[in-house]
């Protein structure tokens, strides 16, 4: 639901003070540290996209052929300085499940561009080890633990799909870096992300413990709304989409991450409040009778 720019309040100022009576409160002060850890999720899941995409284009560019055959995607981990990621492309020579993965090539890359490249050749191909291979292996199996799933479902043309329609499904996935304990989340996104229209809903994350061992996929958000805007819109950058959320206190992690998608703002309904959302950032919540919700 594409609504009007609201209030300035709403997006900018989103003032702390309609909600006073709140502000001490333990549940209002978890409500909005979720939403704080969403944001920094969606921000690492942005910026792990973008490095394996730049990485792909990069080596599709130097191998002719690069993106079929072998190629299994790339994986992104934290440099040692900030804004850094270290970004290897994958690949499976062989052609069978079972078959070991290799590193392709290694990229440096920072603030958009890349710093340094290393293109492997074949008799250079070393097998994955560790955190890149529990991250690329997880990129293969979480998809298919989504689609194997028997609680599973999918949208089509904005609607969910009924049982036994074959109709192919597009998923973008992307594994986030192993925390501390080498345990690690895999989201596998309702695509295509392109053009004038994102999905919003039917969005998984698949976890995987320290053993690399996969969980059941949870489906983040259910719904099969699709966010759609005119590019010509004079208006475009000051109207907000607004949608429900029954699936927590808080947006989620997909929902801040497709908020950085978007050119105009995002609006997330939580029971009785409001989070504006623009650019990928979460204000602090107002009542959603303000915003005449």
């Amino acid at each position: 639901m594409i609504r009007p720019f609201l209030t300035a309040c709403l997006l900018l100022a989103a003032p702390t003070a309609v909600l006073a009576q709140d502000d001490q409160s333990d549940t209002m002060a978890e409500r909005i540290e979720g939403a704080h850890s969403a944001q920094e999720t969606a921000r690492v899941m942005g910026e792990v996209l973008a490095a394996n995409a730049m990485a792909q284009r990069q080596y599709a560019g130097m191998v002719p052929g690069a993106l079929a055959g072998v190629f299994r995607g790339a994986v992104s981990m934290p440099g040692d300085e900030p804004g850094l990621w270290l970004t290897t492309i994958v690949g499976q020579p062989g052609g069978t499940d079972d078959a070991p993965l290799v590193a392709l090539a290694d990229y440096e890359i920072a603030d958009g561009a890349i710093r340094a490249e290393t293109i492997y050749p074949s008799s250079r191909r070393e097998p994955l080890e560790g955190d890149l291979l529990a991250m690329a292996r997880a990129q293969i199996v979480a998809p298919r633990a989504v689609i194997a799933s028997p609680t599973a479902s999918f949208c089509l043309d904005g609607e969910e799909m009924s049982e036994g329609d074959d109709t192919s499904v597009t998923f973008l996935t992307v594994a986030l870096p192993p925390s501390e304990n080498a345990a690690f989340d895999t989201y596998v996104l309702n695509g295509p992300f392109e053009g004038a229209s994102i999905p919003l809903g039917k969005h998984y994350r698949v976890h995987f413990d320290e053993f690399g061992q996969v969980g059941q996929p949870e489906m983040v958000t259910n719904t099969c709304e699709v966010v759609t805007w005119d590019q010509d819109d004079p208006d475009l950058a000051s109207r907000i989409y607004v949608t429900e959320h029954d699936g927590g206190d808080w947006p989620n992690a997909v929902q801040a991450f497709i908020s950085a998608q978007l050119p105009l703002n995002m609006g997330v309904v939580t029971g009785d409040i409001l989070w504006p959302m623009a650019g990928g950032m979460i204000a602090a919540p107002v009542p959603a009778s303000e915003a005449g919700l």
